[in-house]
């Protein structure tokens, strides 16, 4: 029985029994692949549960004898949640299950949207455009999935402007754009200042995608890094500029990964841009990395500047 699971993470996929013992769910067994599209989930799922695991921005192809989706209001946006239903549709597996997490009648209105018409292939991708001072609006792409989906970051935009007009007049920069979405940051800045070598990274393997599109598109040779724990060894202190929008969840742990690969990327003498909405809750976090810690206010967002000593 070839089983697909969609939208699972480690925490779903075991449940306790009465004594409080890890017991593996009935489904789980056989030949079973879980689906991610996130690195992160991934490893997490492998490392925990030893379940082979495909991270991907698409399902796998089939053959598939059973496909499980979990979905619901706090797990996804309702979009990606149509969007993977069309996919599994579009696979035409033997058997599908949905594990929905949420009211009776939710789960029914999602359903209900793909049968009244299951043959009709949508688009779920969209389009919009950006700039910083001195270029012409660009236009961006990006995925269900994807920070921002639909719409600019403001904070990122910010982000962009300082950090193109810092290093404005540069002659070579080798910039680093962390968590990097589509590309919104990292592609301005490199539309804005000649000779930038740009790489970005970012878990989420729909925003590789979409920023490896949107380079493609805007013409700007980039390399795209999909990780979870920032860029590889051998690129250790060789970048001028790191750009980075950790998110604010998780008590900024998560900003602690953005930070440690700054220090370790940046040569002597590089500087680090973040954004947030507060500084107050980023700047300790950045000071753990850097003595010093520089607020340039734009958009109604704190960029914090930083330079590797």
């Amino acid at each position: 029985m070839k089983t697909l699971l969609v939208g699972y993470r480690a925490k779903d996929l075991f449940e306790k029994d009465r004594r409080g013992r890890l017991a593996t769910a009935s489904w789980t067994g056989g030949d079973t692949v879980c689906h991610t599209l996130d690195i992160y989930d991934r490893h997490a799922i492998e490392k925990t549960h030893h379940l082979r695991t495909i991270c991907a921005p698409h399902l796998p192809a089939g053959p598939w004898d059973l496909v499980r989706f979990r979905t619901g209001p706090k797990l996804m946006s309702g979009e990606l949640a149509l969007d993977l239903l069309q996919e599994i549709h579009l696979l035409k597996p033997a058997k599908f299950e949905l594990d929905y997490v949420g009211r009776e009648r939710d789960r029914n209105d999602l359903l209900a949207k793909i049968r009244d018409d299951p043959d009709r292939v949508r688009d779920f991708s969209a389009r919009w455009k950006a700039s910083v001072p001195g270029i012409e609006p660009v236009e961006f792409t990006s995925f269900p999935g994807c920070f921002c989906h639909r719409r600019m970051d403001e904070g990122g935009l910010a982000l962009a402007e300082v950090a193109a007009r810092e290093i404005a007049g540069t002659d070579a920069v080798n910039l680093l754009d962390m968590g990097c979405g589509c590309g919104l940051v990292g592609l301005l800045v490199a539309k804005a200042v000649p000779r930038v070598s740009l790489v970005m990274v970012d878990s989420h393997s729909r925003a590789v995608e979409a920023a490896e599109m949107n380079a493609k598109n805007l013409g700007v040779a980039a390399e795209v890094i999909l990780s979870d724990n920032g860029t590889p060894a051998r690129m250790d202190g060789t970048f001028d500029v790191f750009v980075g929008n950790p998110p604010y969840y998780s008590d900024y742990r998560i900003a602690d990964v953005f930070l440690e690969t700054a220090k370790r990327a940046l040569r002597p003498g590089g500087a680090c841009y973040t954004v947030c909405k507060n500084a107050a809750g980023l700047e300790p976090v950045q000071k753990r990395y850097f003595p010093e810690v520089e607020t340039i206010r734009r958009r109604g967002y704190a960029v914090l500047r930083s330079v590797m000593v």
